[in-house]
Parts: structure tokens; C-alpha cells; sequence
């Protein structure tokens, strides 16, 4: 018994590790996103940033792994490229509850869900 709680103590506990280094990740994504893209605009505050970061964590951590179910014959006939296009939804949804997020254009919205792709498919 003693194994199993240890074992499950250490899976939850993976689970919020993953989950504060994906916070972290999607505020830095943010960060470089404002940055490299005019279009794309957030102020370079700690705390919004770290705000973003757990919406986006939350959003990517619940709604993503719906979307890749439901899209999975789109993600085999693209070859996984239609990732882009749920990571794209999953932006528009972080902009509806991020007020300070400003995303002026599409271009901004695909390079910025680019970027934001590939910080959360670090972990």
C-alpha cells in the first residue's frame, strides 16, 4: 500500500510539475510572440504574462486534447498539420478570456499559434 501511495503521490506531482512548466512556457511563448509579431500585442508585465500563461495552460491542458479527438482524420490527412489549425482555435479562445491580448491580423494569429504550438509541444 505504501508503494501505491507513493507511486500516486508521484504522479500527481508529475502532473503539477508539467503543469507549471507549461504556465511558464506559454507566458514565455507569449512574450516572444508579442515580441516577433506587430499584429500580435500584450503587455510585458510579470503578472498578466504568468495570467496568460495559466488561461492558455488551462485551455491547451483541457480543451486540446478534445479537439485533437475529435479532428484526429483531419490530423491523418494533413499529416498532423491541421494542429495548427486547433491551435489556432485554441488562441481565439485564450483572446475571449484575455482581455489585455490584441490580435490585429491572421497572420499574427497563425505565427503566434505556431509559436504557441511548439512551446506546448515541449512537453
Amino acid at each position: 500500500i505504501a508503494k501505491c501511495q507513493k507511486t500516486c503521490y508521484h504522479s500527481e506531482m508529475g502532473f503539477l510539475a508539467r503543469f507549471l512548466i507549461r504556465i511558464a512556457l506559454n507566458a514565455g511563448a507569449v512574450w516572444i510572440a508579442t515580441q516577433l509579431l506587430p499584429g500580435f500585442q500584450f503587455p510585458a508585465n510579470i503578472p498578466l504574462l504568468f495570467s496568460a500563461g495559466v488561461v492558455l495552460a488551462v485551455i491547451f491542458t483541457i480543451v486540446r486534447p478534445i479537439l485533437r479527438v475529435i479532428s484526429f482524420p483531419f490530423l491523418i490527412l494533413t499529416f498532423g498539420l491541421f494542429n495548427i489549425i486547433i491551435n489556432i482555435i485554441l488562441l481565439l479562445i485564450a483572446d475571449k478570456f484575455i482581455s489585455q491580448l490584441v490580435i490585429t491580423d491572421f497572420w499574427s494569429l497563425f505565427w503566434a499559434s505556431v509559436i504557441l504550438g511548439v512551446a506546448n509541444s515541449i512537453l
